[in-house]
Formats: C-alpha cells, structure tokens, sequence
C-alpha cells in the first residue's frame, strides 16, 4: 500500500486543479484505457476491429461514443471475454454486485485500482467533508456480525490513518446504539434506511450521541424527508454518497450540498437520453466508463439509474463536475404489519449469496403477503428456495408469510425497467414519524 502513498497527495491536488488540467488528466486515462481494452480485453478487441478503429482514433473524450453501451445482461454469462486476458485473476480483487436490478455480478479490480478506489478516494472525500486523521468511523454493512469480526481485525486502515469498526445492519437497533456509545465515534457511515431506524431509536428512547459529527448515507437512493430526520434527531452533517458495487464511489457529497461530485480521475460519467448526450440539467440515463481499473474495465457501461448533470460549478471551489441523481434503481420499501418499512438493499443483500440464484423478485401483494420469484440455476435443487424463504422469515422477523416461487422468466415493467422489489399496497403511511 505505500507504494500509493505519492498518489494520495496527487489524488488530493485534483480537487481544486485548474479545469484545463483536469481535463488533460481525463484525457490522458481515457488514451490510456483505450489501448488497454484494444490489447487485452477480447469483447473490445472484437469491437475494435469490427468496426475498423485502433486506440489512436479516440482523440477527445466524446469519442468514447464510437463504443457500444453494455450493461449486466451483455456481461453475465460472457464474463471471460470482458477480463484482461494478460492479468492473473487470483491476483486481483473482486466484488459482487448489491443485487438492485436483481441479476448477481461479479467485478474484478486490479491491486492498484481496488486500493483507489476502495480506499483512497473515499478518504479523499470523507477528509473534504471534515473528517481527520484519528477519528474513530463506524461503518454500518450488510453482513451478519460474526462475519464482521474478522473484517474488524484486519481493516488496513485501522491501526494506519482510522480507527475504524464494522457493525452490522441485521442486528438490533437498541444493539447499534449501545455499540456507538460504548466506540464513540465521530463519523458513521451506513445505508440511509439503517440509519434512518437508528435515529428513530434514539427518539423513541431519548439518547443522544454527542461526540458524533457526521453521517455518511450511501447504497440507497436518497430520501430527502428521512435524511432532515435523520440531521435533526442526531445533530449532525449527513453527506449523501453515490456508487456501486462495480466502479465503487462515483460521486459525493460535499459541505455545500449542490450536488455530488464526480470522481473524475477514476471514472467517465455520461447521462444519455436514447443513447445521446442528454443536455446539461435534463435527466438521462447514467452510463459509466472506469478510467483505471485494467482487470475488468467497465466502458460505456448502463448502470440502470437516472440522473443529471449539472452547469455551475460548486461553490466549494473543488473543480471535479458534479452531477445529482434523481432516482435509483426502481426499487421499493416492504412494509411489515406493525408499520416498519424495510429496504429493499435489506433483503437484496441477504440472499444473493446462496447457491444458483439467477434472479429474483419480491412482490408484496398484502399487508401479511410477501411473494418471492426466482429463476434458478437447473442444475441447483430446492435448498436454494429453502434458504430464501427463511432468510427472508427472519428479515421480515416473522410478520409476514414467504412463498417463493420458481419460474422462468420475470418480466420487466411497462416502462421496460425491472423492479427487484414492488409493492402493491397503497402507501398511506408517513414515512417519519
């Protein structure tokens, strides 16, 4: 990891680097993936040749545009030709997908870019919203807590620049508040309807978490309503984060809140509107390119949400472009008899790992209803069916009855989108309360 230690400060000038610079910098990576994905990678080899153009023809940035867009459904299933045929995969890192479009997926980073962005630009932008060498972090993840502990030991940060601790999602609200009194820290980081529950607890029981500064929401479309809840109960700054499981943080929040920033030296951003360029402040479609990920370079790649771009620069100064994204993937909240409503990211999370799940869908039809399809890998028997229906019993803490339901096909929605999770009932309830 020291070897990176000359990238942090430079990755650290980029923020407030002349326009002109930048762009140059962009430039500059996006030349240099192009002659990765024509020599190593077969998928753009092909597409290079077939379409009788060589690295040296991509001279401005908008001819990124010559390439065809892909999403999971071209990937999966054709995995290998989308991997640097020259790179060693057990000397890279991987990451499965947080599973809202349904369809599981695996990325694999090269060490250098996996360290980037998995460590260094989240520091980069944590630091730029306050947060100071030594503060304790406490992160929120959707893991069961004995699967954590190990994490908890090993975190490289930990004894490096953070002290930073991992508390699972599953466990008890009235469990995490008595876990961030007894660690104390001034920065917490987790998806926003955890967070959302967490303050709800405090409320309800009157605490108070003074030596917390920050909140730092993420893996969630963005709920403007519970995000002021959450601020007012627990007195803090909360700075919204967008990414994914395949490029890793994307864009962020900044102390001005007029947008999010985008990472700019780690990736391409483009919001298209039927496939072109969508004009400056109207929603497109969010399309990714990695600018430095060799292992598995994602380009032009339909991240499935939506959002804009937008003019004026922010008046924190940072000269990276921000963007803001008004709508996540079309996914909705469960919401269980005694009123609780549960994120989709709850259940996506728990049960991708097992065994043959191709895709799924829950479907709650009543208030005691929940309906669960899913295809399934032929050569996988009914455990796979078993261990979601209990997985999902124990989320839904048994208020609900689970039926899950082999088929073989799910069919996207009208407007031609898949939704992981959709809810029938007439939502009437206020969301806080």
């Amino acid at each position: 990891m020291f070897f990176l230690i000359p990238e942090v400060f430079q990755m650290k000038k980029h923020l407030r680097s002349p326009r002109k610079n930048l762009d140059r910098l962009r430039l500059c990576l996006f030349k240099k993936q192009m002659r990765n994905i024509y020599e190593n990678v077969p998928y753009y080899r092909e597409i290079f040749q077939r379409l009788n153009i060589v690295p040296e023809d991509f001279k401005h940035i908008d001819d990124i545009q010559k390439l065809p867009i892909v999403s999971k459904k071209d990937i999966n299933g054709n995995l290998n030709i989308f991997l640097n045929e020259n790179i060693e995969l057990w000397d890279c890192y991987k990451s499965h997908t947080s599973g809202s479009t349904g369809q599981p997926f695996l990325t694999y980073f090269d060490k250098k870019s996996w360290i980037r962005k998995k460590y260094l630009s989240k520091l980069r932008a944590r630091m730029a919203c306050g947060m100071r060498p030594g503060e304790r972090v406490a992160v929120f993840e959707s893991e069961l807590s004995g699967q954590l502990e190990s994490r908890n030991r090993k975190h490289p940060l930990q004894q490096f620049f953070l002290k930073i601790k991992y508390f699972s999602i599953f466990d008890d609200v009235a469990a995490a508040i008595e876990h961030l009194i007894a660690f104390r820290p001034q920065n917490v980081y987790g998806p926003q309807s955890f967070l959302f529950h967490l303050a709800r607890g405090i409320k309800k029981t009157g605490r108070t978490l003074p030596f917390l500064k920050r909140v730092y929401t993420s893996a969630e479309y963005r709920e403007s309503s519970v995000t002021q809840f959450i601020k007012d109960v627990l007195k803090v700054e909360v700075y919204d984060i967008y990414g994914s499981t395949e490029f890793k943080e994307v864009a962020w929040e900044c102390e001005r809140h007029q947008g999010y920033h985008i990472n700019e030296d780690e990736v391409l951003c483009e919001i298209l509107d039927g496939g072109k360029p969508a004009p400056i402040g109207e929603v497109g479609d969010i399309v990714l390119t990695d600018l430095k990920n060799t292992a598995m370079p994602l380009i032009r790649y339909r991240i499935h949400d939506r959002g804009k771009l937008l003019q004026a620069p922010c008046r924190c100064g940072r000269t990276f472009s921000i963007m803001l994204p008004v709508g996540g993937r079309a996914s909705e909240y469960i919401l269980l008899p005694d009123g609780e409503r549960i994120s989709p990211y709850r259940f996506t999370t728990a049960i991708e790992k097992f065994k043959g799940l191709l895709q799924y869908q829950l479907i709650q039809e009543s208030e005691t209803d929940l309906f669960v399809n899913v295809i399934i890998d032929s050569n996988v028997g009914n455990e796979t069916c078993r261990n979601i229906e209990e997985t999902i019993i124990n989320i839904t803490r048994g208020q609900m009855r689970v039926i899950v339901r082999k088929t073989e096909r799910i069919l996207p929605e009208e407007n031609g989108k898949f939704k992981v999770v959709k809810n029938m009932l007439l939502k009437t309830h206020s969301l806080v309360q």
